[in-house]
């Protein structure tokens, strides 16, 4: 590695296990510092179409787990969870921040689900946005 700073960028971090793999073998190459993008908002919610995540419990997800962490309970009410998906809110920053560390990033950035699908150019009431704002 010659730069020794890298920048991956993912679709998406669903249980945080393949990417955690993979920082950790660049650290292990000589990587000093590892920058995380994402093409995709967090992940919240399993999607109940697809099970593209292979997940039995939405508390495989990385987020949800995050969240327990972060509130010190099993978060089910949905306003919290709705609190946490908000990318302006105090508790979506911290909890991708705990996301980074947890998974050892130097930085990590989502995409905006408002940038996601206003780049999308399809009408946002075709578009299911369930697994990540909980929202049909």
């Amino acid at each position: 590695i010659k730069d020794k700073r890298l920048l991956l960028i993912d679709d998406s971090i669903v249980r945080g296990t393949q990417l955690g793999e993979t920082t950790q073998f660049l650290y292990d190459s000589g990587a000093k510092e590892v920058h995380i993008r994402t093409g995709c908002p967090p992940i919240m919610f399993g999607c109940e179409y697809l099970n593209f995540s292979r997940s039995t419990s939405e508390m495989e997800l990385i987020t949800r787990r995050t969240i327990n962490e972060l509130e010190g309970y099993e978060v089910t009410d949905r306003k919290i969870l709705e609190e946490y998906a908000d990318p302006d809110s105090e508790k979506y920053k911290l909890m991708v921040k705990k996301i980074g560390e947890k998974l050892n990033f130097t930085s990590l950035s989502y995409l905006r689900l408002d940038d996601m699908l206003d780049s999308v150019g399809i009408d946002k009431s075709k578009l299911c946005t369930c697994c990540w704002n909980g929202k049909k």
